[in-house]
């Protein structure tokens, strides 16, 4: 109904975020749908975006069709975060193999990386995933840790299966 008295579909909060983004980060998947056919822009915000907001949530369904609608699979959020690492840093596994497979980079972002979190999150599965698609092992995180650093330090699954 705010659509059709004029108002901008992509107006921003004072977060910078879009309706869109908001509608994702409560789970309304028939909302952001509604502001998807009112043109809503998949990209659009300073905070928050759609895809962090639905990669969060594990909206599996809706990071594929905003991946459709043309979202930068590797834009990053406030804090250098793409949504890759979101997905991951929540646990939501579904989400992070629907964004690797729609081609999110391992590598980006210039926050923590997606392998430094998914050794964090004791996703091994997903681990394995990520180290497939070429990620730099090696790295060090903001903190000066590597993926193995963390992996040790955690003691857990995701320990064991660094080290074999």
């Amino acid at each position: 109904e705010l659509l059709e008295k004029g108002s901008e579909v992509d107006a921003q909060d004072g977060e910078g975020r879009t309706a869109l983004t908001v509608a994702l980060a409560f789970g309304q998947e028939a909302a952001a749908r509604a502001l998807l056919e009112a043109g809503a822009g998949v990209n659009a915000g300073t905070g928050q975006r759609p895809f962090h907001a639905a990669a969060e949530k594990g909206m599996v369904e809706m990071v594929r069709v905003l991946v459709g609608e043309g979202a930068e699979v590797d834009a990053e959020d406030g804090v250098g975060r793409t949504a890759l690492t979101v997905a991951l840093a929540f646990g939501q596994e579904g989400a992070a193999r629907a964004l690797l497979e729609a081609g999110a980079g391992v590598n980006a972002g210039t926050g923590q990386r997606p392998l430094h979190t998914a050794v964090e999150k004791e996703m091994v599965e997903v681990l394995s995933v990520i180290v497939e698609k070429g990620a730099e092992v090696d790295e060090e995180d903001g903190e000066g840790r590597t993926a193995l650093t963390l992996a040790l330090a955690g003691g857990g699954e995701a320990g064991e299966w660094v080290v074999a």
